[in-house]
């Protein structure tokens, strides 16, 4: 009689059960839920797994709203940037990324709020690292936005980090902090980022 033996996830499968996992116990009951040991039990995974990949219960669930964001905005979480469309021109290049970060920053939404509350009254910086990562992505795509752009002849130099996260941090504040006002993307290039772009380039 063969004996009804569980399958060990492992691998990806793990990862995204335990991504899962820790998202439901943080909509059902809250940040102080999500603990290793409630997150290795649900999962049915040990909490030695959890150790060997996060640093604490904060870190996995920034990595796991990133994860949720990221996929169900059509963004993979680890973009490879040179796949990122070439449309022949820094200004349609700026608009492109643009509306990637706009898809982005809308499914993080519910997730930042929740758990910029529980910074405010905790002292934590879940939130903060949340957007620091969201942020590394950003800079690194605009660079190579910015780096095409001086093959095509159409920048000296890739502009200052200011300028280079100009996009990301208007966007994040309509996003998070006034989405009734959020310009369109195509707004936001033509009447701020773009110009901002070209007025940065040195003598």
């Amino acid at each position: 009689m063969e004996k009804n033996v569980k399958t060990r996830k492992c691998g990806s499968v793990l990862k995204n059960t335990i991504f899962k996992v820790t998202l439901q116990l943080f909509d059902d009951q809250g940040i102080e839920a999500v603990t290793f040991n409630n997150v290795a039990q649900k999962a049915e995974t040990s909490r030695s797994v959890l150790y060997r990949r996060w640093d604490s219960p904060h870190s996995l669930l920034v990595d796991a709203v990133h994860n949720w964001a990221h996929e169900n905005s059509g963004l993979p979480e680890h973009f490879d940037e040179s796949t990122f469309p070439d449309t022949g021109s820094l200004h349609d290049d700026l608009l492109t990324h643009a509306k990637l970060i706009t898809k982005l920053h809308d499914k993080m939404n519910q997730y930042f709020v929740k758990l910029s509350m529980y910074q405010m009254f905790n002292n934590e910086t879940v939130e903060h690292d949340m957007l620091a990562e969201a942020e590394t992505g950003i800079l690194r795509l605009s660079t190579l936005v910015a780096e095409r752009a001086i093959d095509r002849g159409e920048l000296k130099q890739v502009p200052t980090p200011e300028v280079l996260m100009l996009l990301g941090n208007i966007s994040r504040y309509y996003a998070f902090l006034s989405p009734e006002h959020k310009p369109s993307p195509e707004s936001l290039i033509d009447h701020i980022v773009f110009p901002a772009w070209l007025a940065n380039q040195a003598e």
